[in-house]
């Protein structure tokens, strides 16, 4: 088993393991802490970004994921070379041996040529990237332990967040703060709050009922206290719209939905309450039988797009899922 000192620390603590060092990796000066200034600082622009309703929050976001996937980047083992057509031959006889494809590019004097690439230069930054990672896992370690051991339910886990009562937050965020003296609600770095969307500005949504049905695939029935009603939903590769869109088609005679890009959230349409049927609901809870459900992902509002080797790019009018 191969673990930083992050995550031998907390296999430790958290699991009670003895262990033997065979062989490792160790630095004997000082650890470069920079890097936490940089992500402060991009965390509290996206705030002030976000704050003003600008959409370079998103950007800012962004950038804060890619700094985990670029310090510790897969090998890059191909790529790609545009010579012109009179120097095809000659680059081809030049670079046979490391040639995967070649193709002329549509409408050009063009050829494009795929390669592999020697990996023997590649260069990441993996000390970093697994501290980040070892670190992320540590912080929900924290809050996952603590609610273990004071007998609190967790429904569902993911990378960055849980499902469990509310009325159990207020007793875990004082546990918390007695065992790491720091505030666990809150919207600061290593901090937790409710991610559902509002249905009303104003008015805090909870879920009155949820379906798991598997990793990244879950729905809640939020409602809040004027009894409004409307969905926050989860299909890992499959876009909102669709959802929405495959659940009306299988079930005609349930309440109908539709997403709402503004809110992120997919509101019911007609007369209802929060105990009627509801298309989606219904379409979760096929799933979670076991019901095999395709998605035709051309189907949304967006097009999708399928771009070819020599840079074409045709519309696909079916993508099922």
């Amino acid at each position: 088993m191969y673990v930083d000192h992050i995550t031998l620390q907390d296999l430790i603590k958290y699991q009670g393991v003895k262990c033997e060092v065979l062989q490792g990796y160790y630095y004997d000066g000082n650890r470069d802490m920079r890097i936490r200034d940089e992500v402060k600082k991009l965390f509290e622009l996206r705030l002030k970004y976000k704050k003003e309703e600008n959409p370079l929050q998103e950007i800012i976001k962004l950038i804060l994921n890619s700094i985990y996937g670029k310090t510790i980047l897969s090998p890059i083992e191909s790529k790609i070379t545009i010579v012109d057509d009179k120097d095809a031959i000659r680059y081809a006889i030049r670079n046979y041996n490391h040639i995967v494809k070649f193709e002329g590019l549509d409408g050009s004097d063009k050829t494009i040529f795929k390669l592999t690439k020697s990996i023997c230069r590649h260069f990441n930054f993996c000390p970093l990237g697994v501290n980040i990672l070892s670190m992320s896992k540590r912080i929900m370690n924290e809050v996952f332990c603590t609610a273990e051991d004071m007998g609190l339910q967790i429904f569902y886990q993911d990378t960055d967040s849980m499902h469990l009562y509310n009325e159990d937050i207020p007793k875990l965020a004082a546990e918390f703060k007695k065992r790491y003296g720091r505030e666990l609600i809150g919207k600061n770095l290593g901090q937790f709050h409710s991610d559902f969307a509002e249905i009303t500005p104003g008015k805090q949504s909870l879920a009155y009922k949820s379906i798991f049905c598997g990793k990244k695939t879950y729905i809640d029935l939020l409602t809040n206290d004027l009894n409004e009603v409307a969905f926050h939903c989860r299909m890992k590769g499959v876009k909102q719209d669709v959802i929405a869109l495959t659940a009306n088609e299988m079930f005609p005679e349930a309440i109908q939905c539709y997403y709402n890009e503004d809110k992120n959230i997919h509101i019911p349409v007609g007369t209802y309450d929060k105990d009627s049927e509801f298309s989606l609901m219904k379409l979760y809870k096929a799933l979670y039988d076991g019901q095999e459900i395709a998605f035709d992902l051309c189907k949304s509002c967006q097009p999708c797009f399928a771009e070819k080797f020599n840079f074409s790019i045709t519309t696909k009018t079916s993508f099922i899922r």
